[in-house]
């Protein structure tokens, strides 16, 4: 049967206090002129329910929350969501028949969602998506309450322009998919099929493609086949096997010559280097203390000279007898001089008298001299050291000589003829290793090639295998699907001509977009724009809604909420007539199952006694705490200036 959604009550908490309309009627009608706030209500309700709302400015300046009271299935709760948009995300949800605050839900990002909430209350599950027919390799969109709710609420900017969605190229696989969800046409199975199917098709032509390019750089690029690189590395192999044996052999050979006494000549020529190389090192040090040793005692030598130089000074300066001061100029001769003391500073003399022979020499001069003496002892013990080191190293390198020139003549008679042979082979190895690693290279391209196409086919036999399966579920149910559509088409037929559209004469559903045909057109080529094309979308939903009344065994909601349907005829009072006898016998028939709520100038006289009619005016708007501007400055939501 179709589900129940019912809208019992909406609330707006505006800067003027609180506004309440309560919605018990099956059909209800909010009748006022242009602008008086029908549709601002109509999208606070689509607000509530988390969808992109076109908020109107009264709803900006003095709106700051609605709550809906709403039947969903088995369930009613209430949702109150702000107005402001930093509060956006968040929606509050209260349980009415258990009388429980649940936990908040939230629009998108966090958890849990309201989407989630209101499509399990529709009994539909949360993560079906809709995929495109055809070629397409996008897994497809999630399908939410929102494109369900564009099979409830046609706004006014919609109204005489396009079907839920119609009128956007890119929204039809999912306006398709909530068609056959809503009408059991497909299933949640089929629909992950379907998305899978578009995923395995993506990955599959990315696989071809990816091999079709390996194999045309391969073709490109005079590559070996695969076939002569796996024959050529074949001989590589062999090659290579052949002259490791050949160098075994001569291994083999040459082994012979390196006898007890070769071996132990080896030893001695391994002694003799080992010494040379430790003499050659003790040599370099002695070298570097030699000219360690040269350069301090040239140093030495230094000192003791700049000695002499200040002794030689002072002795001269010592005979000199000052009669006045060198500074100031005044008699230093009449002055009282302690003994042993300088007459010019009166300070103890630190000058000695020179011996005739003039030899004297102080402390200092004597220990510089003791050191130039030890240091050229020093220098005589290194040259001799290293004296005998170069006798050391000079023998070393005779024997080396000798012990090399023994060795090769007990081994050359052997190993001499050996070498060309060795080397040959050593050679043909080689050849064969660096011919093996290029082939390599190939086999791994070739290998790289036949793991593409093994993917490519991998994928290939995976979408064969779900399109078979897809396949067998939707000819499951083939047969509900002709009988909803004939169903459709008798319906939407009958209706079309029971309201006299002008200039049709035949009416039906299209079976692959869903959509009217009129005259065997789609009904936007049949008429572009106005009334017709209105009075065409009134009579589809009431068709449709029909449907799945009668049937009781689809998931379509039984709610409709229609903005301006009158409004959008031009007034044709006969049409529009016509139009509200079809929704009161819908709304009649169906028993209280269903519920349409209408913003119109209003309903016709002869049904005002058994529905619901609000009015409204420029006095009287449907957000009565707020004063109405007036009519000139009305903006129309979602309607285009002209």
């Amino acid at each position: 049967m179709s589900i129940k959604f019912r809208i019992n009550r909406v609330s707006m908490q505006t800067t003027g206090g609180l506004v309440e309309y309560e919605f018990g009627s099956a059909l209800t009608v909010l009748a006022g002129s242009v602008g008086v706030g029908k549709s601002t209500l109509f999208e606070l309700i689509k607000h509530g329910l988390g969808g992109e709302a076109l908020l109107a400015d009264v709803v900006e300046t003095s709106i700051t929350s609605v709550t809906l009271d709403v039947t969903v299935g088995a369930q009613q709760i209430q949702l109150t969501r702000s107005t402001l948009p930093r509060e956006w995300n968040r929606v509050r949800v209260f349980d009415i028949k258990d009388q429980q605050r649940l936990p908040d839900h939230f629009i998108e990002r966090d958890e849990p969602t309201l989407n989630s909430l209101l499509l399990e209350s529709l009994d539909l599950p949360d993560d079906m998506r809709a995929a495109a027919s055809g070629g397409s390799t996008n897994q497809g969109a999630r399908i939410t309450f929102n494109d369900v709710f564009k099979y409830m609420y046609i706004s006014q900017g919609e109204i005489n322009k396009q079907i839920a969605g119609s009128g956007d190229t890119y929204y039809q696989p999912k306006r398709r998919a909530v068609f056959e969800v809503l009408f059991d046409l497909t299933s949640p199975e089929i629909l992950e099929l379907r998305s899978q199917i578009a995923s395995i098709r993506g990955n599959w032509e990315v696989a071809e493609r990816d091999f079709t390019v390996v194999q045309q750089f391969l073709s490109d690029s005079n590559t070996q086949s695969r076939l002569d690189a796996e024959k050529a590395q074949f001989e590589a192999l062999k090659q290579r096997a052949d002259a490791e044996e050949q160098l075994d052999s001569i291994r083999e050979l040459t082994i012979p010559a390196i006898d007890r006494e070769t071996q132990t000549l080896r030893e001695l020529l391994g002694e003799a280097e080992r010494t040379l190389a430790e003499s050659q090192n003790s040599q370099t040090f002695l070298q570097q203390q030699h000219s360690d040793f040269k350069r301090e005692r040239y140093l030495i030598d230094q000192d003791i000279q700049r000695l002499d130089r200040m002794r030689f000074s002072g002795q001269l300066l010592a005979n000199i007898e000052f009669a006045v001061c060198p500074r100031c100029m005044q008699s230093v001769k009449n002055r009282n001089v302690p003994a042993h003391s300088c007459r010019l500073c009166l300070q103890p003399d630190p000058v000695l008298e020179i011996d005739s022979e003039g030899n004297s020499s102080t402390y200092e001069q004597d220990q510089l001299r003791d050191q130039a003496k030890e240091m050229d002892a020093q220098l005589v013990s290194v040259s001799s050291s290293y004296d005998a080191l170069s006798r050391v190293i000079e023998d070393r390198k005779a024997l080396i000589v000798d012990l090399s020139g023994r060795i090769q003549e007990r081994t050359q008679e052997r190993i001499t003829p050996q070498l060309q042979a060795f080397a040959d082979a050593t050679a043909s190895k080689a050849e064969a290793e660096a011919q093996q690693r290029e082939l390599e290279k190939t086999l791994i391209q070739w290998d790289r090639a036949d793991d593409l196409e093994q993917k490519a086919v991998g994928f290939q036999r995976q979408l064969d295998s779900k399109k078979g399966d897809l396949n067998v579920a939707e000819a499951a149910l083939n047969v509900r699907r002709i009988d909803v559509f004939d169903e459709l088409d008798e319906e939407f037929s009958e209706l079309v001509s029971a309201i006299g559209l002008p200039g049709v004469k035949t009416a039906k559903i299209d079976r692959k977009t869903y959509l009217p045909i009129l005259n065997g057109k789609s009904f936007q080529k049949f008429s572009p724009v106005g009334g017709l094309r209105t009075a065409t979308q009134v009579a589809y939903w009431i068709s449709l809604m029909n449907v799945a009344l009668r049937r009781r065994d689809t998931h379509f909601p039984a709610f409709l909420l229609m903005d301006s349907p009158r409004t959008s005829l031009n007034n044709s009072d006969d049409l529009s007539a016509a139009l509200y006898r079809k929704l009161v016998t819908m709304a009649d028939a169906a028993q209280g199952r269903v519920q349409v709520i209408i913003g119109d100038n209003e309903l016709p006289a002869d049904y005002r006694q058994d529905y619901e009619q609000f009015d409204f005016d420029y006095d009287h708007p449907t957000v009565p705490t707020v004063r109405h501007p007036g009519r000139d400055a009305v903006r129309r939501i979602g309607v285009e200036e002209a």
